[in-house]
């Protein structure tokens, strides 16, 4: 989950999506994600950024390269905010 959280991050920061809602709705309903979880980004709200950004600086010592965070994500967990903030229309703000 954290890889595809991430990965999602990086298409929401260059403006390839343009909402995490955008994505989610893409996850569910394209590629059978379990829809009561609410896509991946409403799953990473609901474990925490914080929470998914330490999975992936962990996982970052074995492979640096593919395990890069997201400048997105360091950015929201910094700011305390979260993916829904984004669907709120100040996004990337």
């Amino acid at each position: 989950m954290a890889a595809l959280v991430n990965e999602a991050a990086k298409v929401l920061g260059d403006g390839i999506a343009l909402r995490p809602l955008d994505i989610d709705v893409a996850m569910v309903h394209g590629y059978g994600f379990p829809r009561w979880r609410g896509g991946p980004m409403q799953y990473a709200d609901t474990v925490g950024l914080h929470q998914v950004l330490a999975d992936i600086r962990a996982y970052e010592q074995q492979d640096p390269l593919f395990w890069k965070p997201a400048s997105l994500l360091i950015d929201l967990v910094a700011r305390g905010a979260n993916f829904n903030s984004l669907n709120l229309g100040n996004a990337h703000a």
